[in-house]
């Protein structure tokens, strides 16, 4: 039978007949044939096989960075499906997805998610600021009328949804951090306690800068929530089991997501709208009603 006929007997089963495919089937196995290799068909196709996970920082950064981590997986697994290998950072050619950065300065096609500034690229991104307004929301509607939302240059929508959601009446402190990690909440987590009035609820904009403010809260022998209510955003691996409230941020679907989209570009779509995944507050133990601030003594 014809090449195209054992082909898609693989590929496309639906167009072959059943009795032909059972007998390209069964020559197969007794060949030891397991099928057609993703990574060979890559390069038959004129497709590169390296996909590259760039982040703003070093390679060794990103595998600090719990959402960066996320990404990968979602992002190997794309890869795993079409054949392709994944690096983590460096800076050579080929295709790329973009985590929190902006794309290379060469011509090949990058996908990015959440991106730092408006790009023509394709993106992929999270409902951040409906997450985050959410949450702002739901500690409102706990009663807290005072607000302090730990920030980082470069997280403007976050930023804005915590703004959107507690609304523009009610007073909101913010404390800028370096950076969304946890090294860089440490200091911010005391300065966020030092407030004057201090604040009966944290928003940390990042789960990493919330588990400093719940270590710091710890530390200054504050009760949570029964003194303070603290809320993170992203929902990483182990925010769970810490019972920290925050919101999910689909990470690993949109590292898949960024990949099948690579994927769909380099076979020559165009460049679609960005892609908006949902997200959702998921309420946890470190998170209650307001009530007058006490300290163990």
């Amino acid at each position: 039978m014809s090449i195209a006929v054992a082909s898609y007997a693989f590929s496309r089963p639906d167009r072959v007949a059943v009795p032909t495919r059972e007998r390209v089937l069964q020559t197969a196995a007794a060949l030891g044939y397991a099928g057609p290799d993703a990574t060979a068909r890559a390069l038959r196709l004129g497709r590169p096989n390296t996909i590259t996970l760039l982040g703003s920082d070093r390679a060794v950064d990103l595998l600090s960075d719990y959402a960066a981590i996320e990404v990968a997986r979602g992002l190997a697994r794309a890869c795993d499906r079409v054949g392709a290998s994944l690096v983590l950072g460096g800076h050579g050619g080929g295709p790329s997805v973009c985590f929190r950065a902006a794309p290379p300065a060469r011509s090949e096609p990058a996908v990015l998610i959440d991106p730092p500034a408006p790009t023509d690229d394709a993106v992929v991104r999270a409902d951040l600021a409906d997450g985050v307004a959410a949450a702002a929301r739901h500690l409102a509607n706990l009663g807290h009328t005072r607000l302090a939302v730990i920030a980082w240059s470069g997280c403007g929508e976050r930023l804005d949804g915590a703004r959107i959601g507690w609304g523009a009446r009610r007073p909101i402190e913010v404390i800028m951090a370096p950076g969304p990690n946890r090294i860089d909440g440490e200091p911010s987590g005391r300065a966020v306690l030092a407030l004057s009035p201090a604040p009966t609820a944290i928003l940390a904009l990042s789960d990493p800068l919330a588990l400093e403010v719940l270590d710091a809260a710890t530390h200054t022998g504050l009760r949570v929530p029964e003194d303070l209510s603290v809320v993170g955003v992203d929902d990483l691996p182990g925010s769970a089991a810490l019972r920290l409230t925050s919101v999910f941020v689909p990470y690993r679907p949109m590292g898949e997501q960024a990949g099948n989209l690579l994927w769909s570009i380099l076979d020559g779509a165009a460049v679609p709208p960005a892609h908006l995944l949902p997200t959702q507050l998921m309420v946890r133990a470190t998170t209650g009603p307001a009530r007058p601030r006490t300290r163990e003594t």
